[in-house]
């Protein structure tokens, strides 16, 4: 698996997500060429947060890592080709910051989108429709490359109200039917809220919710990778 993340030694800052994460633009910097996979394989891209970059494990425990295996276990006997994923998780990472790094992800040149963001947005109450044109930007943009894409949704908390709770859930249907792509209803299906799966912080995923975490995605994938020639 490729992770285009290089740990800066800058001064951090506290985001809502309960991490400690560096500006996207210096991370974005850090990052050398020699990071782009090579061009033998399919690559898939997930662009997200602290939550797909595996914050507070190791990166062979997170679930990009894990879904590639998992794909080239399981879906490369059925479909003859060989998988790489691209870890494109960024700690404390928002819908503004993807729209901006979308493009330089795609010098990876990849073949397939995974869309994990938006979390970060919904903590910090920005408005659900900043967010939601945000989300569609990155998304026209991968159709406009002819590069397919998957939604992965998410949930949050009631901080900002049931109306933008509701809202904000809704968004990630809407924004599925709008560009036609398939969807992951909550990528956190099993793992958000249960103690025995998140680190002490309740947050982020421990490796065993990593695990889920890589399943619940493998079984959307795959369904949509059965259908690329």
């Amino acid at each position: 698996m490729t992770n285009f993340l290089f740990h800066g030694l800058a001064l951090c800052l506290v985001f809502l997500l309960g991490s400690l994460a560096c500006s996207e633009g210096y991370e974005e910097a850090r990052t050398t060429a020699s990071k782009v996979p090579p061009n033998n394989s399919f690559k898939i891209l997930i662009l997200g947060d602290s939550l797909t970059e595996g914050y507070g494990i190791l990166e062979k425990e997170a679930y990009p890592n894990l879904l590639e295996g998992k794909l080239n276990q399981e879906l490369t006997p059925q479909t003859e080709t060989t998988y790489q994923v691209i870890n494109g998780g960024i700690t404390g990472a928002t819908s503004s910051g993807g729209v901006s790094r979308i493009d330089w992800f795609l010098q990876a040149q990849p073949d397939f989108l995974i869309l994990a963001l938006g979390g970060n947005d919904g903590l910090r109450g920005v408005p659900v429709s900043e967010t939601k044109e945000n989300l569609s930007k990155i998304l026209a943009t991968a159709a406009k490359h002819q590069i397919p894409a998957l939604l992965a949704g998410m949930k949050i908390p009631p901080n900002y109200g049931l109306t933008y709770t509701s809202e904000f859930a809704q968004m990630y249907q809407d924004l599925a039917e709008h560009h036609h792509i398939p969807r992951i209803p909550f990528l956190l299906e099993g793992v958000g809220g249960d103690p025995k799966f998140n680190l002490p912080d309740r947050i982020h995923p421990n490796p065993a919710g990593h695990k889920i975490i890589a399943e619940t995605v493998y079984q959307s994938l795959a369904r949509q990778l059965k259908t690329i020639p």
